[in-house]
């Protein structure tokens, strides 16, 4: 590190302190009670995890339902290591708050001095972030222990040579770590249709950890070399890739803190189409809420991709049907449905967050909801019906009760997707609660509920009687419920 950047480090530390608001005692203190909360929390995981383990492994006992367990439990580290990857390109993965874009990075200092720590922080936490769902995967699937610890320290090290390949990625406008990133999608998505084909290996059951642990030795010497070609690629990053991704994370931290999910939805939606702000003009079509239908239909087609992962994760229903969990599909159909399907509903969300532009339209706000949200329900709906397949394989029954529960579970699904999007923000008007946030409105606590009170109305009869008395129980209560979210003011 050169003396200037050691130097200005050093005003910046003194100015920071200078201004703190927290004595060294109670840093101290806060540090004592997250740090004892963490081993409280994860104690409690591992013994839940444990349970779990000796509960599937009793419960599983055919050979299909074994191949399936060992083979999610690869897929569960997968999934890590793409969402890692995911979150790096959302990210940087190297970032700057705008700040320090503007006082640091454009004096003519040494940028691998300024920026090192950053990458290797970085890495650090996409190492644990990466390491974490593979041990729990490798757990729940009966692995040996050895082969457990060995496929987390693997994870890891592909999450280290992940990120350093984004962060050498961010110095170019390549398209590799994007093809990278579909590419791992393709593999993920692969491994779950073989496992619901019923195709997957046994030899997936009980890895070997001599394998493993060759394994891991070779990534550890690719992420070195990656790691190194990073650090050597950070004076090429443009400032305007750097302070992206830190410009973004203040707004994600403080939707988080904030426990609005919605608020988190709008920031990731303007960051996208900031990203895609070029667009075919379409003409419109119709008049009064029948073109408010096509314009939905025109979102759909520009952003095909919801698409594409809406009917990706219909095979996450099929692959629960070899664990043999029964009835608890319903809960697979709707949870599945509501967090790939609720990115279909843009439109209503900016209706419903900017509520002057929705008293623009000369019909009545119900009239414009419905003509909104319409389209996206139509696509949950028949999504629902396509699971009808699977419900009928683990429930059981005639095939018009499997039909009419899957019709319910893709209306229960439609219904809690707009009261999510349809959602106010908090009111500060309320009286304030204590909390360690400060004074919170007492509506805060609830947004996170939103959306799955509507799941668990709806689910509930499916699960008491997956008939077709228990499907029209499910759909009078959703449909309540979409009258009353249409027609609020």
């Amino acid at each position: 590190m050169s003396a200037e950047v050691r130097e200005l480090r050093r005003q910046i530390r003194e100015w920071r302190r200078g201004r703190a608001t927290r004595s060294l005692v109670e840093a101290i203190g806060d540090a004592y009670v997250a740090i004892f909360s963490a081993l409280v929390i994860g104690a409690m995981a591992g013994n839940v995890l444990i349970n779990l383990r000796v509960v599937t492994a009793d419960a599983c006992t055919s050979t299909d339902c074994a191949d399936a367990r060992g083979a999610l439990g690869w897929l569960l580290g997968l999934l890590g290591v793409a969402a890692v990857l995911a979150v790096a390109r959302l990210l940087g993965p190297v970032l700057a708050a705008p700040a320090v874009g503007s006082w640091l990075l454009a004096t003519p200092l040494d940028r691998v001095a300024l920026l090192r720590g950053r990458l290797l922080g970085t890495a650090a936490v996409a190492a644990v972030a990466g390491a974490l769902p593979a041990a729990v995967g490798g757990l729940l699937a009966g692995f040996p222990v050895a082969a457990v610890a060995w496929s987390a320290v693997l994870a890891a090290l592909l999450c280290v040579l992940l990120v350093a390949a984004a962060a050498r990625a961010q110095s170019t406008a390549g398209a590799t770590i994007r093809v990278l990133a579909r590419a791992l999608g393709v593999l993920l998505w692969a491994g779950l249709a073989a496992v619901a084909a019923g195709l997957a290996p046994g030899s997936l059951d009980s890895p070997a950890p001599a394998g493993l642990a060759l394994a891991a030795a070779v990534v550890a010497v690719a992420a070195a070399v990656a790691v190194v070609g990073a650090l050597r690629a950070l004076p090429r990053i443009p400032r305007r890739r750097l302070t992206d991704g830190g410009a973004l994370l203040p707004g994600l931290s403080g939707a988080l803190s904030g426990l609005d999910l919605t608020l988190l939805f709008d920031i990731l939606l303007a960051r996208h189409w900031r990203v895609h702000s070029s667009v075919r003009v379409v003409r419109g079509r119709g008049a009064g809420p029948t073109a408010l239908v096509w314009r939905e239909v025109v979102r759909l087609r520009r952003n095909a991709t919801l698409l594409a992962l809406l009917a990706g994760a219909l095979v996450l229903p099929y692959v629960a049907v070899p664990l043999g969990i029964g009835h608890v599909l319903v809960v697979v159909v709707t949870l599945t449905g509501f967090v790939f399907g609720v990115g279909l509903f843009a439109g209503l969300r900016v209706l419903s967050r900017t509520p002057s532009l929705l008293r623009c339209f000369p019909q009545p706000a119900s009239a414009v909801r419905l003509a909104c949200l319409c389209v996206p329900a139509g696509v949950l709906v028949l999504w629902g019906l396509a699971t009808a397949p699977a419900l009928h394989a683990a429930v059981g029954g005639a095939w018009t009760d499997a039909l009419l529960v899957a019709l319910a579970s893709g209306v229960t699904v439609a219904v809690a997707a707009v009261r999510w999007t349809s959602s106010r923000p908090p009111d500060y008007r309320l009286p304030l609660i204590t909390s360690p946030m400060g004074a919170v409105p007492t509506s805060l606590y609830g947004s996170v509920l939103r959306g799955f009170d509507v799941l668990l109305l709806g689910t509930i009869p499916l699960l008491a009687a997956p008939t077709e008395v228990g499907a029209a129980w499910s759909v009078g209560l959703c449909g309540a419920v979409l009258t009353f979210l249409v027609s609020r003011r």
